[in-house]
């Protein structure tokens, strides 16, 4: 499991695995050569009968050995399989003891091998065991097959062996023991969170990648829960640095026992967390995320009564995997994405991402409209590989738009197509350069006039395809400001399309309110504030009143 055995590990367990099987196949073979010399004891030299017993020798020699590599490729599998190797390698050095002399045997020793590669592969435990089974082997062949009627020399001389057998177990198990305990704190340092105990964002980055591939491979689902806590900046802010930290360990503990045992709790950052639910789909994982939710809300903890409602609440996001997605981060990014909608739009809430495509092909009855729109799409996630904030962006506006629509209460025509306005309304960005798309600093002059196409471009793309009529003049004059100073054509008040009206409102505030390199992020009442001042200005008085009206409801 991901959050029991780190993966170098497991390579290193794997490569011991191979070392000391070909140890135990060389041992299989050495056991091989009393037989030899059993069958050719009564033979100057090789003569026809000698080469059949040497054959027929290597012969089944070979086939154990490859009946073993059969064991080795599956006995991780089951038990079963691991015991049978064992009982193989006891019954060939019983035979190869038995024939080289029994209680007289000069190769007694042999059992070294398998007690020292199963010590170091398995542990002391499996060692002691082998050992025991060793020991039994070799004294009933003293005890039974010598001499009793005095001091039972072979008997005797092998208690030296019996006890070399135990204390080369043991202190190789003890080794083996203390280096796994010393591999295990260079691990836990490397991927768990100091604080907290949980794994950290290295980590989570690793396995994340690793579950996804799996996921992909064996087309099971995967999910990711992210979750902020909402008021724990003003919780530190008041009981300070210490408590807060007491409290983060506290809230791990909280999700640690509400969680399932295949899940893996991992901190992301400061007072967030996320947790990974492998072959998890988005039902089972809204279930989970909405347990975590209600577990911190329900958590007695110190200072409570200084809080809003005495309570500390999360914002959670949720995310699932589908076979078109392509990269682990895409999953990531959905699920940022969601707890972004369920933090500034309603907090104490748990949101799942869904895409803007996916919302209108469940919307949207005309089967045609939806194949022109593919290749939209495609160019949105040209634009988003090239300009994660524009992509993000058009997210957020498509999202307001629709609780507006809502409010509004729009006809169903209205909504949609203020919707795919919304959609689409920066795609003419991807004649856009990227240095200006991401600079991270203020526009000159050319760059300027450059951006300022995109409505245009945006309309001349849209005008190309059958359906889509109605969503031009939205995209076209969403730039347009109602005093007339807008671009690209200078409309002015009633002129402007309505739609183009309430979604140049509503891509203002999101521009308002996320951070651009140069630009400091408002508040959502700073953003209020300064469409109040530009009412009348940049914006329709009556819609920028229902669009605050709209946001503040919810």
């Amino acid at each position: 499991m991901w959050n029991e055995l780190p993966s170098f590990n497991i390579k290193k367990r794997e490569q011991i695995r191979m070392l000391f099987f070909t140890v135990k196949i060389l041992a299989l073979f050495f056991s091989a050569i009393p037989i030899l010399e059993y069958f050719n004891k009564d033979n100057q030299g090789y003569d026809m009968q000698s080469i059949i017993y040497i054959g027929l020798t290597i012969i089944v020699f070979s086939l154990i050995m490859l009946f073993l590599l059969f064991i080795y490729n599956r006995k991780d599998e089951n038990r079963v399989f691991y015991n049978l190797e064992v009982i193989t390698f006891i019954i060939v050095f019983i035979i190869s003891i038995y024939i080289s002399g029994a209680n007289e045997s000069e190769n007694k020793y042999i059992f070294l091998f398998i007690i020292i590669s199963y010590t170091i592969e398995y542990g002391m435990r499996t060692g002691l065991y082998v050992s025991g089974i060793a020991t039994l082997v070799i004294a009933f062949m003293d005890l039974m097959l010598g001499n009793n009627s005095n001091v039972n020399t072979e008997f005797q001389n092998d208690l030296a062996l019996f006890a070399m057998f135990f204390l080369v177990s043991w202190t190789i198990g003890h080794y083996v023991k203390l280096e796994e305990n010393h591999i295990q704190e260079v691990v836990d340092f490397a991927n768990l969170d100091g604080l907290t105990g949980t794994y950290n964002h290295r980590y989570f980055y690793e396995v994340l990648g690793k579950l996804f591939e799996e996921s992909r491979r064996d087309e099971k689902p995967l999910s990711l829960v992210m979750l902020d806590l909402d008021n724990f900046k003003t919780y530190n802010d008041v009981y300070g640095h210490a408590q807060g930290d007491a409290f983060l360990k506290e809230i791990a503990g909280v999700l640690k026992g509400t969680i399932r045992e295949t899940d893996i709790l991992c901190r992301y950052g400061g007072d967030e967390f996320c947790v990974i639910l492998p072959e998890t789909d988005k039902e089972e994982a809204c279930k989970m995320a909405d347990s975590l939710r209600e577990a911190i809300c329900s958590y007695d903890y110190h200072g409570k009564e200084n809080m809003n409602n005495q309570m500390m609440t999360a914002s959670i996001g949720v995310s699932t995997s589908s076979m078109q997605m392509e990269r682990h981060l895409s999953l990531i990014e959905n699920a940022d994405m969601a707890l972004y909608r369920a933090k500034f739009l309603r907090r104490n809430k748990v949101e799942v991402y869904s895409s803007i495509f996916d919302h209108i092909i469940e919307k949207e009855p005309n089967e045609d409209l939806l194949e022109e729109m593919k290749p939209l799409k495609t160019l949105m996630t040209v634009i988003n590989s090239r300009d994660t904030y524009t992509f993000n962006h058009v997210e957020r506006v498509f999202h307001y738009s629709r609780i507006v629509a809502d409010h509004m209460k729009l006809s169903a025509e209205d909504k949609r197509n203020l919707l795919f306005g919304a959609y689409l309304h920066d795609l003419g960005k991807i004649n856009t350069s990227k240095e200006t798309l991401i600079t991270n600093q203020r526009l000159t002059d050319a760059q300027w006039e450059e951006l300022k196409k995109h409505p245009q471009d945006s309309a001349d793309i849209l005008s190309q395809i059958r359906g889509f009529e109605k969503i031009v003049p939205i995209v076209l004059q969403h730039h347009e400001k109602y005093d007339g100073t807008g671009y690209p054509k200078g409309l002015k008040g009633e002129e402007i399309h309505p739609l183009a009206r309430i979604l140049t409102i509503v891509d203002s505030f999101d521009a308002m309110t996320n951070q651009r390199p140069y630009q400091k992020a408002k508040t959502f009442q700073e953003a209020f504030d300064e469409i109040e001042r530009c009412k009348g200005t940049h914006f329709d008085p009556a819609m920028a009143d229902q669009f605050m009206e709209a946001l503040k409801e919810r």
